[in-house]
């Protein structure tokens, strides 16, 4: 081999490191340049994605769960043997999704019942507003008919029992104590299976018209008694008239028992005076003087 000069290295050198200098320049550029074009697109895609996720129409089951906790919130209703069902609203009345919370109202004058109507309200970009119709479940225990059971029928402890019923749609009342009807008697028949009401009941006669009862009154701490008849047919707690039979006054009392009539007077010895006072000039009318 010649001998080569220091400048003849120099160039030697140069065109070793030149080629690998600029590849490794190009190489390490080439990831940065992928990955900005990939967040690039990312960046595009973002929204179209964000777009794709949310759906295009609001889903009725939120709107029937916003009516749901609106009236939860209005009632107190939370838990127990009350709960409150919404209907969904048609699936096919498409509402824009809503990018807000749903918000529930009562139109003015609404009052809460066993089915309310509520409102749902949307106050985003494009509100809107639906009416649902919302029941209120109100579960108890009712007395029911343990069997058929016929007109006139006397109640006793086997012929009812006590059964878990919504009572918020029983009109006219229920029951659930069964001592408000054993020994009731049925006005129409009751098939097995019914809700009792206090409506179906006759008050059983305890006083009839033209027996003798026992008069009395409470007056000043203490009770006068005396022989009386019976002008009406009387249950227990009813108001009749009464005949005070050595009086020959006619009044009003409150049956308390088969036997005794409680008088209802302002004042109690005028009713029961021993000789009642009566002038000769009207003796026989059969009209009294305390009358006129």
């Amino acid at each position: 081999m010649g001998t080569r000069t220091l400048s003849q290295h120099g160039v030697y050198v140069g065109k070793l490191t030149a080629t690998p200098i600029r590849r490794r320049f190009f190489v390490s550029r080439w990831p940065c340049a992928v990955a900005s074009a990939m967040l690039c697109g990312l960046s595009l895609l973002l929204p179209a994605l964000t777009e794709a996720a949310q759906p295009q129409w609001q889903p009725v089951e939120q709107i029937a769960r916003a009516a749901e906790a609106f009236l939860e919130s209005r009632t107190g209703i939370y838990a127990g043997d009350t709960e409150v069902r919404a209907n969904p609203p048609d699936a096919r009345h498409r509402l824009p999704y809503c990018g807000t919370p749903l918000q529930g109202f009562l139109r003015s004058g609404t009052e809460i019942a066993a089915r309310t109507i509520v409102g749902v309200r949307c106050s985003g970009q494009k509100p809107w507003k639906v009416y649902v119709p919302v029941d209120v479940v109100v579960t108890a225990a009712v007395l029911v008919a343990r069997q058929t059971l016929i007109k006139g029928q006397v109640l006793t402890e086997d012929d009812i029992t006590l059964e878990k019923r919504d009572v918020s749609r029983i009109r006219g009342g229920y029951l659930s104590d069964p001592r408000q009807v054993i020994g009731q008697r049925l006005k129409t028949q009751l098939i097995a299976g019914k809700t009792l009401k206090p409506g179906m009941f006759a008050a059983d006669i305890a006083i009839k018209r033209g027996q003798s009862v026992t008069l009395t009154v409470n007056t000043g701490g203490f009770s006068i008694t005396m022989l009386g008849t019976a002008l009406m047919d009387g249950a227990v707690d009813q108001r009749i008239r009464v005949q005070n039979i050595k009086s020959g006054r006619v009044v009003e009392g409150i049956v308390r028992s088969r036997e005794q009539v409680e008088i209802l007077v302002s004042n109690s010895t005028e009713f029961f005076h021993a000789e009642p006072k009566v002038s000769p000039k009207v003796a026989d009318t059969g009209f009294s003087n305390n009358d006129r």
